[in-house]
């Protein structure tokens, strides 16, 4: 299969990512290997609600897991493939994912497009098959 999709972390994801237990983390990175060969065909598409503003984004429901991974397929492109940039990584409790999501995706909306790309190319990229978090 052929990679589609480049994943980068938001640098606050990226810190939930390696803050993971061991028992979860199996089923976290084959979520996200996923999604750079089909990020496009995987997960729910999220949309405004009162308290969050996410229409554009996605999450995968990790259920036994308990994770949320809130996510975005930009526009911009690294070599040919298009940008994943996962905006949080968290339990599915209180909906907290929800709100980090929706200030991190505020934030993103307020760096010019101009700057954009060289923003997420600056972002950690994601290595397939990742083995143990501290790589």
């Amino acid at each position: 299969m052929e990679e589609r999709f480049d994943i980068r972390f938001d640098v606050d994801a990226e810190k939930e990512y390696l803050q993971l237990d061991n028992s979860v983390l199996g089923v976290v990175n084959a979520a996200i290997d996923e999604l750079v060969y089909r990020a496009d065909e995987v997960g729910k598409s999220l949309g405004n609600h009162s308290n969050t503003k996410l229409a554009g984004c996605k999450e995968i429901k990790l259920r036994s897991a308990g994770i949320r991974i809130i996510f975005r397929i930009t526009n911009e492109t690294v070599d040919i493939l298009r940008i994943v940039y996962i905006l949080a990584i968290e339990r599915r409790s209180d909906d907290m994912v929800f709100k980090l999501a929706d200030r991190r995706f505020k934030k993103l909306g307020t760096i010019p497009s101009v700057e954009l790309k060289r923003h997420l190319s600056g972002r950690k990229k994601w290595a397939l098959k990742r083995p143990d978090k501290r790589e």
